[in-house]
């Protein structure tokens, strides 16, 4: 009887393509992650099955309430302290995570805490509304109304050369 050395390979590769229809098939729930800031105060993250602590912290990274955070770690009550990135969200049964503020070991951190608080801080004064003086002449009403006319046309967004309005910022590359 000849050897059957194909039948081995054929049943593993049966069974691997059985789990990636299941995983194709199963698609991803909505899930609420609830972090504690080192305040105490609660925020609920709205993610997917599929996330990753990785996931969580770019979440984490644009919420007004805990952008500044560079340096922490997330702890789990049941999973410990300092989850690793590539724990799935899914198995954190509650997820209730903890955000842990962790000191500045070596300067390359203190550098990167420091570039994200300038970032912030350009962000938030770039979208701010311009400041006007109070006793500026062009801000005082004139009987023509020529002084609001010119305040509504200061801000509109700046123009092109050929005379169309332009929208965004002029170093956005489309």
């Amino acid at each position: 009887m000849p050897p059957r050395s194909g039948k081995g390979k054929s049943n593993k590769a049966k069974a691997e393509k059985k789990k990636k229809e299941e995983k194709a098939a199963a698609a991803p729930s909505l899930v609420d992650i609830i972090v504690v800031t080192p305040y105490d105060t609660q925020i609920v993250l709205k993610g997917i099955s599929t996330d990753k602590i990785l996931d969580v912290r770019k979440l984490l990274a644009v919420k007004v309430e805990t952008c500044h955070f560079t340096n922490y770690s997330l702890s789990h009550e049941a999973k410990g302290q300092r989850l690793n990135d590539r724990v799935e969200v899914v198995t954190l049964k509650p997820c209730l995570l903890r955000m842990v503020e962790e000191d500045y070991t070596d300067e390359a951190q203190a550098i990167a805490h420091v570039r994200r608080v300038l970032d912030i801080v350009a962000c938030t004064t770039r979208f701010g509304r311009p400041k006007r003086s109070v006793s500026s002449p062009e801000s005082r009403p004139k009987k023509n109304g020529k002084a609001q006319h010119q305040n509504k046309m200061s801000l509109s967004p700046p123009g092109t050369p050929n005379g169309e309005s332009r929208v965004g910022s002029p170093h956005m590359n489309h």
